[in-house]
């Protein structure tokens, strides 16, 4: 049984990949719910949105509105990537399930995320030169409180960069006259 069930549709901008459920959105049914998780803040700059802070995995849902995804790679496990099981990263899944939707960008939300999806011993924050499918791959710092040495020195660019990439893909459906 998966902790928080994925919120997928197709034709989506891009999908948020982390590693797993931490235990406080375990415990609430909410993806990013920690005291200190930066996730909905900077979903609120990137789309221009009020700031939203959900308190359900129904409340999650309005990021389909903006063409957004949410998914983990570990569905069955909650806690810190320390904790986790290394064997519970479904990778297999994961792959399948993006080729299936297919959004324009996958984003890991740090890179214990992206290391279990890509298999490379070495990721660099940024833009990745493989793809899922038709889908490009850019791996950003966590937005988990536990993460601030990694935030303080590349969060705001890379989450910067992921705004830019999200406001040119709304920008380039309005120009083709897609809903």
């Amino acid at each position: 049984m998966h902790i928080l069930e994925d919120i997928l549709a197709h034709n989506l901008f891009i999908v948020f990949c982390g590693s797993a459920a931490s235990r406080i959105s375990a415990e609430k049914g909410c993806y990013y719910s920690g005291p200190g998780n930066k996730f909905w803040d900077q979903f609120s700059r990137m789309t221009g949105s009020d700031r939203i802070v959900p308190g359900s995995i129904e409340d999650c849902r309005i990021v389909l509105q903006y063409r957004i995804g949410l998914t983990d790679l570990n569905k069955t496990e909650s806690g810190s990537d320390k904790s986790l099981s290394k064997e519970q990263y479904d990778r297999e899944r994961f792959i399948r399930v993006m080729l299936d939707y297919a959004p324009q960008y996958i984003v890991f939300n740090g890179k214990a995320a992206a290391y279990h999806a890509l298999r490379k011993r070495t990721i660099s924050y940024g833009m990745q030169s493989e793809m899922i499918g038709e889908s490009s791959v850019f791996v950003a710092p966590s937005t988990s409180g536990l993460s601030a040495k990694d935030w303080k020195s590349h969060g705001e660019a890379c989450w910067g960069r992921i705004g830019e990439i999200y406001r040119q893909l709304k920008e380039g459906e309005c120009e083709s006259g897609m809903p």
